[in-house]
């Protein structure tokens, strides 16, 4: 009888067991549907966060050729300020150019000033000769009136010295 005992005991062991491993069956299907359902969530979330990441990345992108853009028009710009920056050199340039002929042009201008202060003592000179030319003039002037008056007075003599001479050449009664 032990023995049967034994194999009785052997039995509700098995069976505890069986009812054990169905519990733990059970709950290993519901852990198992559990953790698959928590994959599924966790795969759904990554799928999710991949294409908000797509998107990030699309709208990354259009701002990066938006910069490129930008970059380009100021690289463009800043071609035209060398440019014009090149320009302004060789004008600076040509203003060092005349300044440096400015000592120059300053002597120049103080020998043409000499010259016209020469040429105001000459047009003095010549205002005072024309005014002493017109004074004799005047005088000229004066004295043609007077031979004019005495040739005047000669002509009547001269006029009267033919009536004379005239007369004188006629018979005499």
């Amino acid at each position: 009888m032990i023995e049967r005992d034994r194999i009785e005991a052997l039995t509700e062991l098995m069976s505890e067991l069986e009812l054990d491993l169905d519990r733990s069956d059970s709950l290993t299907g519901r852990r198992r549907r559990g953790v698959g359902l928590w994959v599924r969530i966790v795969i759904g979330l990554v799928a999710a966060l991949a294409l908000s990441n797509l998107y990030f990345v699309n709208d990354l992108t259009d701002e990066v050729r938006l910069v490129i853009l930008r970059m380009q028009e100021m690289n463009r710009l800043f071609t035209r300020v060398s440019d014009r920056m090149d320009q302004i050199t060789l004008e600076v340039d040509a203003i060092e150019r005349n300044v440096l002929l400015l000592p120059v042009v300053a002597e120049q201008m103080r020998e043409m000033s000499g010259h016209v202060a020469v040429m105001e003592q000459s047009v003095s000179f010549m205002d005072r000769a024309a005014a002493r030319l017109g004074d004799s003039v005047a005088l000229m002037d004066g004295n043609l009136g007077d031979i004019a008056v005495r040739f005047h007075a000669l002509n009547r003599s001269v006029g009267a010295m033919g009536a004379d001479v005239n007369q004188m050449a006629r018979p005499l009664p």
